[in-house]
């Protein structure tokens, strides 16, 4: 592997500003088909190199694929998947125009003595980090992945399997490249007679903790679910607040409940997700007045391993009943402290604690107004100018809980994108143990470098699309998704068609989305690269 031509391309890749969901993500695609073309077997191929335009985008996005087919032929082939977005980077404060130059950044880093963490400045002053967005999440994986190419193509009339280059966008926001992504793997798996071996991964692996030496690689990956709580109250004059209830104390009590909560975490073969926080939480009232809002929603991050999307449904719904029912508690303990000490004789209202899911709210709606309700919802996704999947989630509810049969404070419990599957590849893939024990055994025979081996990829990743764990129930999924099939689903059927095993093996990274994010020279280059290519040659010549 030359280590000298991996950094170069690293650094190219750099310098695009691919921050999802901008026109940088168009600018990387580009890149990524200029280097490949520069490759000698793609300029005697050209039909093997694909920019695939994603379908319906109003970002006009592409990903990038590149098929590498050896000689004699062999159905066996080795995916290389990555993702070419990264986050933005207004954290970097004033030295946000170095971002994407870690060279120049990292120099910056010391001239200007910026005060950073403890750990960040000793691997700054230790000189074998860069720093700079992207360059460990994960565009060192990229550079990787096309130096993998180059090098097997010099020799490919040698190499009896194919290895298929993919990098997608998006994977940073709603992950729209790796969905459309799913159905070109089953297409050109049927053109060109593929069997999807394995597909390697090069995310780069975190420290668990401040200080934590050990290096990672990573059987399977976890699965996200963001349930949302729109609750709806009585409105009434802010002079008399008894006469009514207020929707923020609906969702001040569900965080309350839910956010950090470890009863809420899972855990599985030592592998425990993180605990849930509350990503957004807010009223839905647009101008000022003394009438208490009318609206609130709050959404969290919840991260799954084993738990059916039906499995967190049921459980947020009995929290979600359970916060009702103490607010109604409290207010009726507070009118009554208020009762005692104005000596006057205050009636507040009945509520009953009403707690639905979307497909009960929107069955009790239909029975109501039949086919003109579906047609109304149609139209507020046509009309909405709201590009956030989240907030168009919420749209909907809105206007399905102006057509409940009954105008009372309730909470309408759903999910909005994006939903990430989780997998054990452990589990669910006999092949994945045996690759995995040859890493480990050829990291410490041949680089005296110890790994571990994790069950599950602890940060979110497209590596949730190459498959579908047989426990999840595809038809009920939808039913409590108001965007599904109308700017968002899942193409499950064609991920159970897939079902690709999968393993992560990356480069060392620290801080992930900080404007600390960096990488370990030494190890990324002289070690992960050459395990890397070594993996490919070795599921392809079954050396397992």
């Amino acid at each position: 592997m030359d280590k000298l031509h991996i950094k170069n391309i690293l650094l190219e890749l750099c310098k695009i500003p691919s921050i999802s969901e901008t026109k940088g993500e168009l600018l990387m695609a580009e890149k990524l088909y200029e280097i490949l073309s520069e490759i000698e077997y793609y300029k005697q191929n050209s039909e093997f190199l694909y920019k695939v335009p994603l379908l319906k985008d109003v970002g006009e996005r592409s990903f990038i694929a590149a098929l590498l087919k050896g000689n004699p032929a062999s159905r066996k082939t080795v995916i290389l998947l990555s993702h070419f977005d990264v986050v933005s980077v207004e954290d970097f404060g004033s030295l946000k125009d170095y971002a994407f130059s870690p060279v120049e950044y990292t120099q910056v880093l010391k001239a200007e003595d910026v005060n950073l963490p403890k750990e960040a400045d000793e691997d700054l002053q230790s000189g074998d980090y860069l720093f700079g967005r992207g360059i460990m999440d994960m565009k060192f994986g990229i550079a990787l992945d096309i130096e993998i190419l180059h090098q097997l193509s010099k020799n490919i009339k040698n190499f009896p399997g194919n290895v298929l280059f993919l990098s997608v966008p998006d994977e940073e926001a709603n992950s729209a490249g790796m969905l459309e992504a799913v159905g070109f793997l089953n297409q050109l798996k049927q053109e060109h007679a593929l069997d999807y071996s394995c597909c390697i991964v090069s995310e780069p692996h975190f420290p668990k903790y401040v200080g934590d030496k050990t290096n990672y690689i990573y059987a399977g990956t976890v699965g996200k679910l963001l349930p949302v709580f729109y609750c709806t109250g009585k409105e009434t004059h802010a002079g008399e607040p008894f006469s009514g209830l207020n929707p923020n104390l609906l969702t001040a009590r569900l965080i309350e409940k839910i956010e950090q909560n470890p009863d809420l975490c899972e855990s599985d073969a030592g592998c425990t997700t993180p605990a849930p926080v509350c990503l957004k939480c807010a009223d839905t009232k647009v101008e000022y007045s003394v009438q208490i809002p009318t609206s609130a929603y709050a959404y969290f991050n919840l991260i799954t391993l084993k738990k059916t999307p039906l499995e967190i449904m049921d459980k947020m719904k009995a929290l979600a009943v359970e916060a009702f029912k103490e607010v109604l508690e409290e207010v009726e303990i507070k009118a009554d402290k208020w009762r005692r000490l104005t000596g006057d004789q205050l009636q507040i209202p009945a509520i009953l604690p009403r707690v639905y899911t979307y497909s009960e709210l929107y069955q009790l709606c239909t029975k109501l107004h039949g086919s003109k309700l579906e047609q109304r919802l149609e139209e507020v996704i046509i009309n909405s100018t709201n590009t956030d999947l989240r907030q168009l989630s919420i749209e909907i509810v809105q206007e399905l809980c102006r057509h409940s049969p009954d105008r009372v404070p309730m909470i309408v419990l759903f999910f909005a994108p994006p939903y990430y599957p989780s997998c054990s590849g452990l589990d669910s893939y006999p092949i994945t143990q045996g690759i995995c024990e040859d890493v480990i055994n050829r990291a410490k025979t041949q680089y005296n470098e110890p790994l571990q081996l994790q069950p599950y990829f602890t940060g979110l990743s497209d590596m949730s699309y190459l498959g579908l764990p047989n426990s999840i129930n595809t038809e009920a999924i939808s039913k409590d998704f108001p965007l599904w099939g109308n700017k968002y689903s899942l193409p499950l059927n064609m991920m159970s068609q897939l079902n690709i095993p999968f393993i992560n093996i990356g480069p060392l990274g620290k801080d992930a989305h900080k404007y600390t994010e960096r990488l370990c020279i030494s190890y990324s280059f002289d070690m992960v690269s050459k395990l890397v290519m070594d993996t490919v040659k070795n599921i392809i010549l079954d050396k397992m």
